[in-house]
């Protein structure tokens, strides 16, 4: 069967790894521990509660809107959130420890899970020949989660909006994606959930394929649909 594109890039959190799972109890505690401070179940539970409900606010939203352009200001404006939702949290602990425990917790190779159809997808897309690159909105370096995975050797290329300066919907990150594949964008298949950010790899010329919204960590994705787009 012949082969409908050279490559397939894929988004990374909510494409391949569960972005829903990743701030645990069991995580958000060891974190804590690793810097002097003893939760309980209940208290890392509160805490990433209202971690998530300052960053996920619509302020929270606006604030984090092009962080990921570098390493340094992902880190400065997820700790200042974090701080603000810390404050008052635990009497007596600096919320800026509790902080930087659920920041170091979110950006933990470990702590994001990858779908069930991730690795499987992966290798028959390689075994298949097709080039494969990971495009993302990211503030931190998510090889590691690959390697863990034991997939990293798969991706050929890893373009990260933190080491790149631009950020999705902006088609210099995909044009920088295609180029390093070496690959024109109208053979590079684009697979994301987000339909703005993802969706605006047709403005280069990509063909894209957009996952439902629906997911969980312990249930397939939907990726072996693009096997088929693919040609394999």
């Amino acid at each position: 069967m012949a082969r409908n594109v050279d490559a397939v890039l894929f988004d990374f959190s909510a494409t391949l790894f569960d972005d829903a799972a990743v701030l645990t109890v069991t995580g958000v505690r060891a974190a804590a521990g690793e810097r002097g401070v003893a939760l309980d179940d209940e208290q890392a539970a509160r805490l990433v509660e209202v971690s998530l409900a300052t960053v996920d606010a619509p302020a929270g939203h606006a604030r984090r809107e092009g962080c990921d352009r570098s390493a340094d200001r992902h880190r400065t404006v997820w700790t200042e959130l974090l701080t603000e939702a810390a404050t008052g949290f635990l009497p007596g602990q600096e919320p800026r420890t509790l902080a930087d425990a659920v920041y170091a917790c979110l950006t933990d190779p470990l702590s994001w899970r990858a779908y069930p159809d991730t690795a499987p997808v992966l290798t028959s897309l390689h075994r298949a020949g097709i080039a494969l690159g990971v495009v993302s909105n990211i503030g931190w370096d998510i090889r590691p989660a690959f390697a863990a995975l034991g997939v990293a050797e798969l991706v050929t290329s890893f373009t990260l909006s933190c080491e790149h300066g631009a950020v999705k919907p902006e088609p210099a990150l995909f044009e920088a994606a295609c180029t390093r594949l070496g690959v024109p964008a109208e053979r590079a298949l684009f697979v994301g959930d987000d339909p703005v950010r993802d969706g605006a790899a047709t403005a280069v010329g990509m063909p894209v394929y957009l996952l439902p919204n629906h997911r969980a960590a312990d249930r397939p994705r939907g990726l072996a649909a693009v096997l088929a787009i693919a040609g394999c």
